[in-house]
Parts: structure tokens; sequence; C-alpha cells
């Protein structure tokens, strides 16, 4: 239990992605048009799920079954709210490593009904203790029947 505790509280660190977001504007064709986005923290992946194939989680019942709430102490410390009658949200999630992995969310594009989400993970130092990766982005309804393409940078 205590290294549950443990475990806990030094991934909440990795898994408190923060605050709002908007994306920047278009590099690609003209066409392409920018979607703005707000970053979810404070969740965790449990661990007797499979990573999901598909980054679209449009229910609470399909992210809760997915993700907990990692509330912690002080004024940031609630997990985002997100209201799936209005908004559906883009999970990434990666295989659980020993080493400190950060996901950045860069930037939305959209054209023609698709979305490219674009974004990094970054590597850090080995840790004495594993972590799962994750990285939640919270975007506007009418957007969830858009297909979604992940473009890793």
């Amino acid at each position: 239990m205590k290294k549950l505790i443990l475990s806990l509280a030094l991934f909440l660190p990795f898994a408190a992605c923060t605050s709002e977001q908007t994306a920047a504007p278009a590099e690609g064709g003209e066409d392409a048009a920018t979607v703005a986005f707000t970053v979810a923290k404070n969740y965790f992946f449990k661990n007797d799920k499979e990573i999901p194939a598909n980054p679209k989680i449009t229910t609470e019942e399909q992210f809760s079954n997915l993700f907990g709430m990692a509330t912690v102490m002080g004024e940031n410390g609630k997990p985002t709210a997100i209201d799936f009658s209005k908004e559906f949200v883009l999970a990434i999630v990666l295989p659980v490593t020993d080493v400190a992995t950060e996901i950045i969310p860069l930037k939305i594009e959209e054209k023609d009904k698709v979305l490219d989400y674009c974004y990094e993970v970054k590597t850090g130092e080995k840790l004495s203790y594993e972590i799962r990766p994750c990285s939640i982005i919270i975007l506007d309804k009418k957007y969830e029947n858009y297909e979604v393409n992940m473009v890793k940078k």
C-alpha cells in the first residue's frame, strides 16, 4: 500500500499536465485552421486497463473506465473539469517506463473534417520507480466526429 501511495505521489508531477493552451498558427497549407484545446491535469491512467487503440474519448463512462482522479493539495490540486455534453478528449497513453517522460501537446490543425494532433515526447533521467506517461487534452464537441491523425514530432 505504501508503495502504491509513494508511486502515485511521485507520478503526479508527470501526470499533472498544465493549463489551457491554444494551438499555434498553422504552418501547413492555407486551408488548415488551428483548433483551441485545454490540457487536462491531475488524472492518471488505471493500471488494470489496456492502452486504448483510439485516442478519442467521447463519454464520461468511457473516460472514467480508463482514468482516475489524482487530487492533490493546493489551489490547483483538483482535476480539470470535463463536461462531456460540450467537450470530448484526446488521450495519449504510453507504456510503463522507468524513464522520466513528458508528453507535450503542440498544436491541433483542422482541415476537411480531419484533426492533426501534433505532440512531442520528451524523456529524461532514469527513475527509481515506474510511471505510465499520459496526456489528456479537451476539445470542443463540434470536432467530435472529425477523423484524428496523431503526429509525433
